[in-house]
């Protein structure tokens, strides 16, 4: 009897070789080796099985790279506010680039300019980005590692630059070039700068 992971893990291979966009419900019924009536019953739409394929790629991701709930004790003691943000942005990099979500956000990122339910996905990535950076901030404000004004703010710049600077990366990589090389930590850095009380720098 298949199941819903078989369902999406069949999806991510299918779409893989035609475009997300390009296959119907009809091929992954097809590609899982199910009646399409009982595809349906487990899923209603293409679109529900992609916004299903996100949250269950991410979720193996995380598990995979051994991320669980955020110890800020752990996280923040005795690192630098360079080395927290370091720290932070390579664990969501290394998140991402497992074979099957970096798969899944390749396709996703490929038609997201026409795609409303590939937008979708990115917007709500964005959103859980910018909202764990944001509860990283008011630790790191509570415990006068940072200074922000507004935490609101500096999370939608941090997260947002960080995924920009993740994009000139992957591209420059496509192009088999180097011009993003060091850009991240060129980032952070002038980040820090903005941001770090004096007595941390």
């Amino acid at each position: 009897m298949k199941s819903k992971q078989d369902i999406l893990e069949a999806t991510l291979e299918l779409a893989c070789e035609k475009g997300l966009g390009s296959i119907s419900m009809s091929q992954i019924a097809d590609k899982v080796g199910l009646k399409k009536s009982s595809l349906y019953s487990h899923f209603k739409s293409k679109a529900e099985i992609i916004e299903s394929m996100y949250e269950y790629f991410r979720e193996k991701a995380k598990e995979e790279q051994g991320v669980g709930s955020t110890d800020y004790n752990a996280l923040l003691s005795g690192h630098s506010p360079k080395e927290i943000l370091t720290g932070v942005v390579n664990s969501y990099k290394a998140i991402n680039k497992k074979p099957e979500l970096d798969k899944f956000y390749r396709l996703i990122m490929s038609e997201r300019v026409y795609n409303p339910v590939a937008a979708s996905v990115m917007v709500e990535e964005n959103n859980r980005m910018i909202a764990a950076t944001k509860m990283l901030f008011d630790v790191m404000n509570e415990k006068e590692i940072m200074h922000f004004e507004n935490t609101d703010s500096a999370a939608l710049v941090f997260a947002m630059g960080v995924h920009s600077v993740m994009d000139f990366e992957h591209d420059s990589d496509n192009a088999e070039r180097h011009d993003a090389d060091g850009a991240m930590e060129k980032f952070i850095d002038e980040f820090c700068h903005a941001y770090v009380i004096e007595s941390r720098k």
